[in-house]
């Protein structure tokens, strides 16, 4: 049974994320992870996308093909400047069974207390053949070595996060039906916030990069393959009949036995 490293409250950690993601360093980070979910939801057809996520930030423009684009989170995110539609925690979420064609969680999965029973979460609100998008930091990247030294540093610091690697957490999904299609990576720069480092152009195409597992951030695409085995009548079917004795003075006969 894995032991999870004790997460700060969200009055706490909240205000601290946002802080970071509004540095240069952060705000380049989500662009290029926009960048990412776009070319991920390339495609997608449904009727509603579920974002979550703790960054403060809003990652996704809903497709085209999608009807319906809405965000949660607890209510301390709105007052921190995020747009929400449903406001709640994340421990049980308030979304029916079965009810959301694709899910993007953006930097949730690091933060939350229980990550494997969160995903469990996303695995029931998700319908067979919809698509979960994981974003989160790269534990083997040079952005995420220096926020664990960050965190190491200092206990009271904001980086006490889950360090999941994309091989563990492709172990989870595929125990919940789920199978991985693309593994992409971006920001492939050293983790600092001078604006020459992150302005500079990158070494090769965003196309080739996505393949170079030392990016700092992860994008992990998969689909639900699990599908609920109920028993299905062929119309051709008839209903059974038997043969029967009737008792008293009724005659000998066919019956239908009602099921």
């Amino acid at each position: 049974m894995s032991t999870w490293r004790r997460q700060a409250p969200d009055g706490e950690l909240l205000p601290k994320l946002k802080a970071w993601f509004d540095t240069g360093l952060g705000r380049q980070l989500v662009n290029e992870e926009r960048a990412l979910v776009k070319s991920a939801l390339d495609g997608a057809f449904g009727h509603s996308l579920l974002e979550l996520g703790l960054s403060g930030r809003t990652l996704t423009s809903c497709p085209e093909a999608i009807r319906r684009h809405y965000c949660l989170g607890p209510p301390l995110q709105r007052e921190l400047g995020k747009n929400l539609d449903v406001l709640t925690g994340y421990a049980d979420l308030p979304i029916a069974t079965e009810s959301q064609d694709v899910v993007v969680v953006h930097h949730l999965l690091e933060f939350i207390a229980n990550p494997h029973n969160m995903l469990r979460e996303l695995e029931r609100i998700t319908v067979p053949h919809g698509k979960l998008l994981i974003v989160g930091f790269n534990p083997l990247s040079l952005l995420g070595l220096k926020l664990h030294v960050l965190g190491r540093l200092s206990s009271d610091s904001v980086w006490q996060q889950h360090w999941l690697t994309i091989s563990r957490l492709e172990d989870w999904l595929g125990l919940l039906g789920f199978r991985v299609e693309r593994r992409w990576y971006g920001f492939h720069r050293l983790p600092f916030s001078k604006p020459e480092w992150l302005t500079r152009p990158p070494p090769l195409e965003p196309d080739s990069l996505r393949n170079l597992p030392m990016g700092g951030t992860f994008l992990l695409s998969a689909t639900k393959y699990r599908v609920p085995v109920t028993p299905v009548r062929l119309r051709w079917m008839r209903d059974p009949m038997v043969n029967v004795r009737p008792l008293g003075a009724a005659r000998q006969g066919t019956y239908k036995i009602s099921e």
